[in-house]
């Protein structure tokens, strides 16, 4: 795992649930860096969000210790001991920490690199990080020229951890599942004259245009871990909370096994989904 921040001259991270300093460069950074990727938080940081809505692109994994809790588009861990599990199943490089300031303490520990925003003011902070600077299993790896915004001076820099501990690694990780969060591309589906058919194809529709529509909760969670027989991407595929092209072309091979069925080919774009499910639902 990773963790990205923007840091003041003393490793200060915020003040009043604020950031010290909005660059716009650093803005562009964060979200070039984590674009398409897993990213961990806590609930005090999704609240901080845009309209305290996951961030978009990116499947996020948030530690919340609120019974029944659902967030659409999140997966939702109710422990540290739920949230490292899921952490493990994704690759190392795929997941970042992005705070906020307990998480970044709690789990600096494992992760084996940083990205590091160092602007150089002091910013009157009340929430730190560790500095990274003085703990030795901690150098830098590399850094970028000197910047400048509104007076502040700012470089980034990555950092390297010679010893991260270990996470509980999945028996059968997940491969790349950014796909799923990432703008989807519209899609070309046979329209067969069958209910149950057309039933299925709304609910795959749905899956792939709006991934953990209804949430992924901390009960879900102890599900999947207690019964973890195949990847979190393949779990969430079997139960329709994700969907991929490869999945329309089976839903339709079970229906028409031999191809040799009548059927209007449809262009769907996210847009044309009200319309398409009202369509489909009236039918």
């Amino acid at each position: 795992m990773k963790l990205i921040v923007a840091v003041d001259s003393r490793w200060g991270i915020g003040k009043n649930g604020d950031l010290l300093k909005s660059i716009p460069d650093d803005m562009l950074y964060y979200r070039a860096t984590t674009r398409g990727k897993v990213v961990v938080m806590g609930y005090t940081t999704l609240l901080s969000l845009p309209n305290s809505k996951p961030a978009p692109g990116r499947l996020n994994l948030v530690l919340a210790d609120i019974p029944d809790l659902r967030v659409s588009g999140a997966v939702v861990c109710g422990s540290m001991e739920q949230l490292h599990r899921m952490i493990g199943q994704f690759a190392p490089d795929d997941v970042f920490d992005i705070g906020g300031g307990s998480m970044y303490r709690q789990l600096l520990p494992y992760c084996h690199a940083a990205h590091i925003t160092r602007m150089r003011f002091d910013g009157d902070a009340d929430t730190y990080i560790p500095n990274l600077d003085d703990l030795p299993e901690w150098s830098v790896s590399t850094e970028s020229e000197m910047k400048e915004h509104e007076g502040v001076y700012y470089s980034f820099l990555e950092y390297s951890n010679v010893d991260p501990k270990p996470l509980p690694m999945a028996q059968r990780p997940s491969s790349d599942m950014s796909v799923y969060f990432k703008k989807r591309a519209p899609i070309t589906v046979p329209l067969f004259d069958d209910k149950q058919y057309r039933a299925e194809l709304l609910s795959l529709l749905d899956a792939y245009y709006h991934p953990l529509k209804d949430g992924f909760g901390a009960d879900d969670v102890a599900r999947f871990l207690n019964d973890q027989t195949v990847s979190f991407e393949s779990y969430l595929r079997e139960n329709i909370l994700i969907a991929a092209p490869e999945d329309f072309e089976a839903l339709a091979k079970r229906f028409d096994p031999d191809g040799t069925k009548n059927a209007e080919r449809i262009c769907v774009t996210k847009e044309d989904l009200p319309d398409i499910a009202e369509k489909l639902s009236a039918e």
